[in-house]
C-alpha cells in the first residue's frame, strides 16, 4: 500500500470529488545554488573542461577550437547558454542525463566529449547512458506505451542477467543507468542490490509511475546508491493523468513518490507525454507551474511517437504544437522570470538542430532484452541476453543512427 506523506498540505488542485494536495515543503525547491555560487561553479566546470582539453589535445589551436565547439553544442542543445543548476547531496546537477559534479563520472564525460568533437572520425564512440527496462510487469495501462506488446508476460531477465549486463556495459564505459520496465518497483527486490551493484561504478536513476514508490523504499534506494528518480506525470489534472494512465490511484501514487525522493534526498524529475490534445488545451505552463509547485529539479516533456500502444495511429505534433513546446522550452530555461522553475528537457529542440545523442551516447534496452537506439524508435540491434548467456565479454556493433532526424549528434 502505497505510504502517504503525512505532512502540512496546501491546495493544488481541486476537483468535483475532492481536493488534491502537495506538501508545503515541495512548493520552493531549496535546491538552487545562489547567484555567486552558481557563477563560481559554472566558472570552475569551465576551467576544468578547458584543462582536459589542454591535457588531450595538447595543440593550442586545437585545444580551443575544441573547447568553442563543446561550449557552443551546449548553447544549441539548450537554446541559449543554460544557468540553471541544482546542488544535491554535495554535486550540482544540469542535466538529468549528465552526472553530478564534482565526480569522477562527469570527469570522464568530457574527457570522452572532447575526444568525440576533437577527432569524429577516429575515436571509438563511448556510451554514457543506459536505458535498462529490468521488467515487464506493470500495473498501469499507457495510452502511449512504448513497451505495449512486452507487458505483463514471463520475465525475460532473470536476476543474474541483469548483474551480467550491467558488467557488460560498464566495461564500454558507461557512466549512467536508467532502471525502467514495466514499472520497476514491481520489482524491488531484484532493484535494490541491482542498484547497490551498479552504483559502485556508474550513477543510477529510477524511472517509475510512482507505484510502491514509498518514503520507506525511497530511503532504501538512496542508501543503495541511488542518485536520481523520474516520474511519469502526465496531467497536472488528477483525472487526466489517471485517464491516460489507465489507473484510478496513478496520481496520488506519482506526487507521493515525488515527496518520497525528495525526502530521501534524491535528485528529482517529472515527465510528460504532450499530446496533441495536452497543448491545444494550453496545458503546458500549468504544468510547469504543478512542476515548480511539486518542488522537482526537472521536467522532461517527449513528444509522442509511432511504437508500442501508439503504433499507426495520428500521434506526431503539427508544427504549431513544436513551436508552442520550443516557445515555452526556452522561456522557462533563459527567462530571468521563471528562474526558479525546474529546468525544462525537450528533446525534440536539439533534435531538430544539431541531432540526436541515442545510439551515439546512448542505447535503450528493452524488458525482451532487445537493443535499441533509444526507447522511441525500434530498431533493434541486437539481444542482450542472449549476450550474456553466452558469456560474450565484447558488444556487437550498436544501432547509430535516427530513423526520425537522421542526424546524429
Amino acid at each position: 500500500m502505497q505510504t502517504a506523506i503525512t505532512l502540512q498540505q496546501i491546495p493544488v488542485v481541486k476537483t468535483k470529488k475532492t481536493a488534491k494536495t502537495i506538501s508545503s515543503k515541495q512548493t520552493k525547491n531549496s535546491c538552487q545554488p545562489g547567484r555567486i555560487e552558481k557563477s563560481f561553479t559554472w566558472m570552475l566546470i569551465k576551467l576544468r573542461i578547458f584543462y582536459f582539453a589542454c591535457i588531450i589535445l595538447k595543440q593550442p589551436a586545437k585545444v580551443w577550437a575544441t573547447f568553442k565547439t563543446m561550449v557552443n553544442l551546449r548553447n544549441n542543445v539548450w537554446g541559449g547558454d543554460l544557468k540553471k543548476m541544482y546542488k544535491i547531496d554535495g554535486k550540482y546537477y544540469f542535466n538529468q542525463y549528465t552526472p553530478g559534479w564534482p565526480s569522477k563520472a562527469y570527469d570522464y564525460l568530457i574527457k570522452s566529449e572532447l575526444r568525440r568533437h576533437a577527432s569524429p572520425l577516429t575515436v571509438t564512440e563511448k556510451l554514457s547512458f543506459v536505458f535498462l527496462a529490468i521488467t515487464r510487469k506493470c500495473p498501469m495501462r499507457c495510452e502511449h506505451c512504448f513497451e505495449w506488446d512486452n507487458l505483463n508476460q514471463k520475465e525475460s531477465f532473470t536476476k543474474e542477467d541483469l548483474f551480467k549486463v550491467v558488467d557488460l556495459y560498464q566495461k564500454e564505459g558507461v557512466l549512467q543507468f536508467h532502471f525502467s520496465g514495466g514499472e520497476p518497483m514491481v520489482r524491488f527486490k531484484d532493484l535494490l542490490p541491482l542498484i547497490k551493484y551498479t552504483s559502485k561504478k556508474s550513477e543510477c536513476w529510477v524511472l517509475t509511475s510512482g507505484f510502491n514508490f514509498t518514503i520507506e523504499n525511497a530511503k532504501l534506494l538512496k542508501e543503495a546508491g541511488c542518485k536520481g528518480v523520474v516520474v511519469s506525470i502526465d496531467h497536472h489534472i488528477p483525472e487526466l493523468h489517471n485517464m491516460f494512465r489507465g489507473n484510478t490511484g496513478s496520481f496520488d501514487m506519482a506526487v507521493n513518490a515525488i515527496a518520497a525522493a525528495r525526502q530521501a534526498g534524491m535528485v528529482t524529475s517529472i515527465s510528460v507525454c504532450a499530446t496533441k490534445q495536452f497543448i491545444d488545451g494550453d496545458h503546458l505552463m500549468p504544468y510547469m507551474h504543478f512542476a515548480k509547485r511539486l518542488g522537482v529539479q526537472f521536467v522532461q516533456v517527449l513528444e509522442p511517437r509511432k511504437v508500442g500502444h501508439y503504433e499507426g495511429k495520428d500521434v506526431l505534433l503539427d508544427e504549431r504544437h513544436i513551436t508552442d513546446l520550443e516557445y515555452t522550452f526556452k522561456r522557462i530555461n533563459h527567462s530571468p522570470a521563471y528562474s526558479n522553475y525546474p529546468t525544462m528537457l525537450y528533446h525534440g529542440y536539439h533534435q531538430r538542430r544539431v541531432g540526436c545523442f541515442s545510439g551515439s551516447r546512448s542505447v535503450y534496452v528493452d524488458s525482451a532484452g532487445d537493443v535499441h537506439a533509444c526507447p522511441f524508435c525500434h530498431t533493434k540491434s541486437y539481444n542482450i541476453i542472449e549476450l550474456v548467456r553466452s558469456n560474450e565479454k565484447k558488444l556487437p556493433a550498436k544501432e547509430n543512427k535516427c530513423p526520425l532526424f537522421e542526424k546524429i549528434a
